[in-house]
C-alpha cells in the first residue's frame, strides 16, 4: 500500500499521526476562538465609534479649510481666522448635527487627506 504524500511546498495538511486527539482538538478550539476574536474586533473596528467633540472640530475645521482653498483663499492666517469666524457663527449647529454619529477611524484618515469638499463627502458617506 502507498501512502501519498503532498509535496514538501505545501506541508502537512493534517497534525502528524504521532499527536494527540486531545491536542489536536485543543489547538483547533485555540483557533477558532482566535478567528471569532479577530472577527468580532473587526466588525467593530468597521462598525465605528460615536464621534467626540474633538473628531467633529476636526472634520468642520478641515471642510471650512477646504472651502476657502477652493475660494482661491491661501493665506494662513485669513484661512484661520475666517474658520474661526464660521465656528463662532455656526460651530454649536455643526457640533450638535455631528457628536454622537457614527465614524469610523477610516473616515477620519480619509477626511485629513482630502483634497476637495466631494472628497470630504465620499469619505463620510
Amino acid at each position: 500500500m502507498r501512502v501519498h504524500r503532498p509535496p514538501p511546498s505545501i506541508g502537512p495538511i493534517l497534525p502528524a499521526a504521532s499527536a494527540s486527539r486531545g491536542r489536536v482538538r485543543a489547538r483547533g478550539a485555540r483557533l477558532a476562538a482566535t478567528v471569532s476574536l479577530a472577527a468580532a474586533a473587526l466588525a467593530l473596528a468597521a462598525c465605528g465609534h460615536p464621534a467626540s467633540r474633538e473628531e467633529c472640530d476636526e472634520i468642520i475645521t478641515r471642510s471650512a479649510e477646504i472651502e476657502l482653498r477652493a475660494q482661491r483663499v491661501t493665506d494662513p492666517k485669513a484661512i484661520a481666522e475666517r474658520v474661526a469666524a464660521a465656528k463662532a457663527q455656526k460651530g454649536d449647529d455643526l457640533l450638535g448635527r455631528c457628536v454622537g454619529r457614527r465614524i469610523t477611524d477610516r473616515a477620519l484618515a480619509c477626511v485629513r487627506k482630502a483634497s476637495t469638499a466631494e472628497q470630504v463627502d465620499r469619505c463620510l458617506d
